[in-house]
């Protein structure tokens, strides 16, 4: 049952009670849309999600017959309701288990392509590269064309891209220093992985014109690198080149490459982080503006945005080569409390923005079943018979709610410097603005927002506003968008509420720990 919905007014003098009884104070911020020309056009795939090779097998991780097939509903309302348009299928499982469609039974693969066609997906197919020394798989290069080849021939326009292999840079994955695990991709440098590049480059080279004869016109992506320091960069370290950045060289013209692709976990891996530390990290402006990775609690590492767009994609960007986080979360395994609270619905969709502002085709958050990064999970209220969106979902919903067009700068005049950001993307006569209010706990802030938007004229607005449920609290564990729930049973049906316009501009309030989604149409 949909909630009760009281009028905007109502509402915002019932929030505003609220924070003047929580003890918030009301900080004022002005954005400002910029009139000049709009940047990249938002891929309409840009959010995925992405699981590993199990799910291709009946009965995996607890799952009654297939996870993926077009029966299961629960799934595909998900799906569409979410708005995920990207499915990737990889992850290490790729090169350790024997590929689907090997041995000739196409069941698992079948089930795929017709969930993907039924929930409006395309997919990133991965297939095997690594063949271990210890247990090889005979004529690897064949299996994974005739894979290809029957993918290619039944499902073309369910298809996002092939790519073969999955990060290959790490030394404890592909290279060992005096034993390979495949005698095909070798460190040539003994203990530096980076010396491995020249030996995977040929290997993949070989199976890609494999794949490319089974499936003629069929895009590819790579590399999935997943490593992100210098050792794993070039033979000689101090050059600060990575494999993304090689590939991307050596794969330039080849028409053959739809993304050049690159894996991130912000957070690494958390270790004994708790959950209040790995919320106050998520949130942080450090992990979006970081000039080099730092140190958090628990003497853990962070990624920052910044720095690694600066390290590995911003030359794939320059030299006007698309590329996609094809592996992606806050956490290795994530952190209870946090990676599948409220505070993940906010981190994802400022991650979501940042990244789209960027220039980068898409981010698929990884689903690996079941960590506490999950976005869609099974529900236990249903013996796990169904399945349930985290409030991450909502936050990736919230993006494409209003990520539909192209992206357009901001200016944000935040004199008391609270914890807040904000992002416009523009479509044919309209703006949409999202703002995000990242402060919560003792240091939650509200704010008082105007928007300024370019040009003559008294647009119209409309608001939407992502919320933990009950509001303001950044470990909750459920969510609205819209004043409504996001579940496996039917269609969202959250609410846009209007907004009053004044001379200064589009006036909100946006509370602590929510975020915003502004819709501003344009009378011609």
């Amino acid at each position: 049952m949909a909630p009760v919905r009281r009028p905007l007014l109502a509402r915002w003098r019932h929030q505003q009670a609220g924070a003047e009884s929580a003890g918030h104070a009301a900080h004022p911020v002005t954005i400002r849309i910029d009139a000049g020309s709009p940047g990249a056009v938002v891929p309409d795939d840009f959010a995925g999600l992405g699981f590993e090779r199990g799910p291709l097998n009946p009965g995996n991780a607890g799952v009654a017959g297939y996870l993926f097939n077009p029966e299961n509903d629960s799934l595909v309302t998900l799906f569409r309701s979410l708005g995920l348009r990207n499915l990737r299928l990889g992850g290490g499982s790729v090169d350790n288990m024997f590929p689907a469609g090997a041995d000739g039974d196409f069941t698992g693969i079948d089930n795929l392509f017709a969930f993907a066609r039924v929930a409006g997906v395309k997919v990133i197919y991965t297939l095997r590269m690594l063949n271990r020394i210890t247990k090889p798989i005979r004529d690897l290069e064949t299996v994974d064309a005739q894979v290809t080849g029957h993918i290619w021939s039944n499902y073309r326009d369910n298809v996002a891209s092939f790519a073969i292999g999955n990060e290959p840079d790490w030394h404890d994955f592909h290279s060992y220093a005096d034993r390979p695990a495949d005698p095909a991709i070798y460190e040539e440098i003994s203990g530096v992985p980076g010396s491995a590049y020249s030996s995977y480059l040929a290997r993949w080279e070989v199976m890609a014109a494999r794949v490319t004869d089974a499936a003629p016109g069929a895009p590819l992506s790579g590399p999935d690198t997943g490593a992100y320091g210098p050792l794993t960069w070039t033979p000689n370290p101090d050059t600060g080149v990575s494999w993304t950045e090689r590939f991307a060289g050596d794969e330039r013209g080849s028409g053959r490459i739809t993304d050049v692709t690159q894996h991130l976990y912000v957070g690494g891996d958390p270790g004994k982080t708790t959950a209040a530390q790995a919320i106050s990290n998520m949130l942080s402006p450090e992990w979006v503006n970081g000039a080099a990775p730092g140190t958090q609690p628990a003497r853990t590492t962070y990624t920052p945005y910044r720095w690694f767009f600066d390290s590995h994609l911003a030359a794939v960007s320059a030299a006007g080569q698309r590329y996609r986080l094809t592996e992606s979360n806050d956490y290795l395994g994530g952190v209870p409390g946090a990676s599948n609270a409220f505070a993940s619905a906010l981190w994802a969709l400022d991650y979501l923005h940042w990244w789209a502002a960027h220039g980068a085709a898409g981010v698929n958050f990884h689903n690996k079943q079941w960590l506490y990064t999950d976005t869609i999970v099974p529900d236990p209220a249903t013996n796990c018979a169904r399945y349930m969106s985290t409030p991450k979902g909502y936050g990736i919903k919230a993006f494409n709610l209003a990520s539909a067009g192209r992206v357009r700068r901001v200016t944000i005049d935040n004199a008391d410097g609270i914890n807040l950001t904000a992002y416009c993307v523009s479509a044919a006569s309209e703006d949409y603005v999202t703002v995000i209010n990242k402060t919560h706990g003792p240091r939650a802030a509200d704010a008082d927002v105007t928007i300024v938007p370019p040009g003559p004229g008294r647009p119209s607005a409309q608001l939407m506003v992502l919320a933990s449920d009950p509001p303001g609290d950044a470990a909750q564990s459920s969510a609205t968008l819209g004043g409504a729930a996001i579940t496996g049973d039917g269609p969202w049906n959250g609410e846009w509420d209007d907004l009053a316009e004044s001379q200064a501009g589009i006036t909100l309030a946006v509370k602590a720990t929510t975020a915003a989604i502004v819709r501003i149409r344009y009378q011609h």
